[in-house]
């Protein structure tokens, strides 16, 4: 229970830290093609300043950290691979498994974000003294939305993602696997059974070798 607990937690922490991720890649990206060379003093204008920055610093530093473990655990896996007798066959990823493994984290990405990006731009526009604009910042779907460039921006994220997860997942199927063969080919103990184990009396094994006496008539 509490293994399957800190696993959810762990995945919670995982999927938040990259959506963040996510965000504040996409933010940046959106007003960096909307405004050019000048995006800084624009998105400081509407509210994003020192706080954003530093909020930026932070959520990139996480996703870091976040792909240094899980590039240390697939290199720990490959090791337990080749410390072990298993030999895989080579196989190469099909087309409808990885897209099965990738559009469900781009389509979390791609909302988690967008959500993001409308409350954020609200509260920077409150906090300045501005009009909050709603969902208007979202603007109509097209090459001027930061629909777009969030769609781009997580996509690309799921696509390392899905790499990863089905990398760590294969490796700890084989793993698994050889443990599993290698307990049911374990020796077994042959115990002996009561009557073989009893001692082997002497006088017993001589006479079972005689014929019984014979008894003369007086």
């Amino acid at each position: 229970m509490r293994r399957h607990l800190q696993s959810r937690i762990s995945q919670s922490l995982f999927a938040g830290v990259l959506a963040l991720a996510v965000f504040v890649v996409g933010h940046n990206l959106y007003f960096l093609l909307k405004y050019g060379s000048d995006y800084a003093s624009d998105i400081a204008r509407t509210g994003d300043g020192s706080s954003w920055n530093s909020t930026i610093q932070f959520v990139l530093a996480a996703a870091a950290l976040l792909a240094t473990v899980a590039i240390l655990r697939l290199v720990f896996l490959l090791r337990q691979v080749r410390r072990s007798d298993i030999r895989p066959q080579v196989t190469g990823l099909s087309g409808a498994t990885y897209l099965r493994a990738v559009v469900p984290v781009w389509l979390k990405l791609l909302s988690a974000s967008i959500l993001l990006f409308v409350l954020q731009e609200n509260f920077e526009r409150l906090s300045a003294g501005l009009p909050m604009p709603g969902l208007s910042v979202v603007g109509t779907i097209g090459l001027k939305s930061p629909v777009l460039v969030f769609a781009l921006v997580s996509l690309a994220f799921a696509l390392v993602v899905a790499l990863f997860r089905l990398g760590i997942d294969s490796l700890e199927a084989l793993i698994a696997q050889a443990r599993t063969r290698s307990w049911s080919q374990a020796p077994t103990i042959h115990r002996p059974s009561p009557a073989e184990s009893a001692p082997e009396s002497v006088i017993g094994r001589n006479l079972a070798g005689r014929a019984p006496p014979c008894f003369l008539p007086a």
